[in-house]
């Protein structure tokens, strides 16, 4: 079995290695006034480490004063410490300049992120893992139920921290194409250098409040 997300704390680990940034604390919180990614559900709980602040969108957020090393060698077996353990991944590759991405867009670019969206993937025929509405809405005629089908695979935040989609990925990453889509997936995608979607996410160094 392949657990992506357990897969990306080793690698994490490993970039950490003799930096003493392991030992650093993570706050976890909950940002209530964000505007969520449009392909995203839940809560926006939020790591602050290091001067900068990312998210991960989830209906299990914790709220907690850790450490980025809790999740070295953790069972990592329940959404919540799997979403936590996204959020940390997060704000520490966005620490260390391996991400771009740590928050939402404004709400003002869904427009544009969607449209160019559709406009790359439309005419294949395409797998979603997640709730991704409205880009569903959108690719109605090219969905496929199943993924052996499927000429391109795209997963969100929720669907990532699920312990099958690592499986998935592993099955299809040679045969097919497969984006991880909004700021959720950032890090992970970006540690194990998997395409990623979310041209509109921005860097922060701090919450910010959106109108």
């Amino acid at each position: 079995m392949t657990d992506i997300i357990t897969e990306s704390v080793k690698k994490l680990e490993a970039l950490l290695e003799h930096s003493g940034c392991g030992d650093a604390g993570v706050l976890l919180d909950v940002d209530p006034d964000t505007k969520n990614c449009q392909f995203e559900h839940g809560a926006c709980m939020t790591a602050e480490f290091g001067g900068r602040c990312a998210e991960f969108v989830t209906f299990d957020p914790i709220r907690a004063r850790t450490k980025i090393s809790f999740m070295f060698g953790a069972p990592l077996d329940n959404n919540a410490v799997r979403g936590a353990a996204c959020a940390i991944i997060n704000v520490a590759t966005g620490f260390l300049c391996i991400s771009r991405v740590l928050r939402a867009c404004h709400p003002s670019s869904h427009n544009a992120c969607l449209r160019q969206l559709v406009e790359e993937v439309a005419g294949k025929k395409i797998h979603i893992v997640g709730s991704t509405a409205p880009l569903e809405d959108h690719l109605t005629n090219y969905l496929v139920s199943d993924p052996s089908d499927a000429e391109l695979i795209i997963i969100n935040g929720e669907a990532s921290i699920d312990p099958v989609t690592g499986n998935l990925v592993e099955k299809y990453k040679a045969t097919k194409r497969i984006i991880f889509i909004g700021p959720s997936t950032a890090g992970v995608a970006r540690l194990h250098e998997f395409e990623h979607w979310c041209p509109f996410g921005r860097i922060c160094s701090d919450k910010i409040r959106q109108e």
